[in-house]
């Protein structure tokens, strides 16, 4: 077992990192005490034992943790001078410092979200880690220049701890209270190439974490094959669309996608067909219309859309084949994205990086765990039911989307209802949506909406039936009859 203390000499955090656009600093990211070490190994005159302590460190598991609770102070408006990067007053309006002469740099409005911990002393703990003693002292020395976290005011001291309490924060893969940054294997090489080059640190992994008795407690949840993290886009830019254009909108991305892709011809998981052509039986990447629905107030226009990644895809990989569009090279900004979507008009998206965004842009809205889910869009049954009988052709047409949701990695619902309009407030009905668009016309396959109920929670992200990857047949955690979240 392997251990690194942390203690605010200040008694706080301070959340403005850059790599996460200011998200919150409690719980503490594991990844940005990596970021701290590596800032002390070159500000220490980058020793071999110490770098060789770093790839060390950066190739173990997530760590456990064992923290406080904590408290987030009301953010106060600050007015911080901006760079000074002309004459002092020419064109500027003369600002007076406590009496002293006029100065001519302006100020501007910030925020700054701070964090105080009940216990300003908190623990990684690398339990499955045998470290090696020939590092021990290198690791000491890192920890030992380490002056902040995160932000320069967020004071520290790190130490290695040979006695640390028991975690009471874990890495889980299910049932996750917090999402954290976590080090990879290559952080400490592309942390160097970012500095080199002059751009902001990317964002490292996510992992799940949970407390040890919340694992005790609960089995795994069922999951699909597409994973929760969703990459949202927000549109900045563009007139307003209705949910049901959401076709158009989903073709323009994939196609963006597939033209952006740094890989040519695109891989498997992303084109959905293998090498010679045929349709790819594993699954790939998906694309989700993201809209106002349900709430007293939704009227149903497409405020975003988010693509779903596969779970077998690599963090690494990912960017590989994204980076390319998603990120600008020279300033390490997410960079505006042109959508053209024919007579519909064009967007302008960025990656949603908003630390509130709107209800309908945040992951865990599609795909908290729940066991009821309503569809926001409308499945395309795979087969049109072939009883004549009405009641024998519901029942056929249940078994399909049942069938459905096996397909995509979950258990059979225990009660599906199937309806022509949503549940959701703002979602048009099924009837309101083109047909699915196929290599011989117009589908005749049955497009309807639909309530699930399964005998547990499951994770989403849910997206049924033959339009699953082009944005039909989403649904979304229902909870009441009116369609509100609770």
């Amino acid at each position: 077992m392997f251990s690194i203390g942390i203690c605010y000499l200040t008694g706080r955090a301070v959340a403005t990192n850059p790599a996460d656009r200011g998200s919150p600093e409690w719980p503490p990211h594991p990844d940005r005490v990596f970021m701290a070490l590596v800032a002390a190994y070159y500000l220490g005159g980058e020793m071999p034992d110490e770098r060789a302590a770093l790839e060390w460190l950066e190739c173990q598991h997530a760590p456990a943790l064992n923290l406080s609770n904590a408290w987030y102070r009301t953010p106060v408006t600050m007015f911080v001078p901006v760079n000074d990067d002309s004459s002092p007053i020419k064109d500027k309006k003369p600002h007076m410092v406590m009496g002293t002469l006029p100065i001519g740099r302006g100020r501007q409005p910030r925020q700054f979200q701070t964090v105080i911990p009940e216990n300003d002393t908190f623990y990684l703990i690398w339990r499955e880690a045998e470290s090696d003693n020939k590092l021990l002292p290198a690791l000491q020395s890192l920890c030992s220049k380490v002056t902040y976290l995160g932000h320069s005011s967020s004071l520290v001291q790190m130490w290695l701890e040979p006695n640390p309490p028991l975690p009471n924060l874990v890495p889980v893969t299910e049932n996750a209270m917090h999402q954290l940054r976590i080090t990879g294997r290559g952080r400490l090489n592309a942390l160097s190439i970012s500095y080199a080059a002059g751009r902001r640190p990317s964002p490292s992994l996510w992992n799940g974490y949970a407390t040890p008795h919340e694992v005790e407690l609960h089995p795994a949840i069922p999951q699909t094959r597409l994973n929760d993290s969703l990459l949202i886009f927000t549109k900045t830019g563009g007139r307003t669309i209705p949910l049901e254009s959401s076709l158009a909108l989903t073709d323009a991305m994939r196609g963006m996608v597939m033209n952006g892709c740094s890989q040519q011809p695109p891989p498997e998981w992303i084109s959905g067909h293998r090498p010679d052509g045929t349709r790819s039986e594993q699954a790939h990447l998906a694309f989700a219309p993201l809209a106002h629905v349900g709430d007293a107030r939704a009227d149903g226009h497409l405020l975003g859309i988010a693509m779903a990644l596969p779970r077998s895809v690599s963090a690494s990989e990912v960017a590989r084949c994204f980076n390319r569009f998603l990120v600008d090279d020279e300033s390490g900004e997410a960079q505006q994205i042109k959508l053209v979507m024919g007579n519909i008009g064009e967007w302008e998206i960025v990656l949603e990086e908003r630390e509130q965004p709107p209800l309908a842009l945040r992951s865990e809205t599609w795909t908290r765990p729940a066991r009821r889910w309503a569809s926001v869009t409308p499945i395309v049954l795979d087969r049109y039911p072939k009883a004549k009988d009405s009641a024998e052709a519901e029942i056929e047409a249940q078994n399909t989307v049942a069938t459905a949701c096996e397909y995509i990695g979950l258990p059979r619902p225990t009660d599906i209802v199937l309806t022509p309009i949503s549940l959701f407030i703002g979602a048009p009905a099924a009837s309101a949506f083109p047909p699915l668009p196929t290599k011989f016309g117009r589908t005749s396959h049955l497009q309807t909406h639909a309530l699930l109920t399964f005998a547990q929670p499951v994770r989403g992200p849910v997206l049924l039936g033959a339009g699953r990857y082009r944005g039909y047949g989403l649904c979304r955690p229902y909870t009441g009859w009116q369609g509100e979240e609770a």
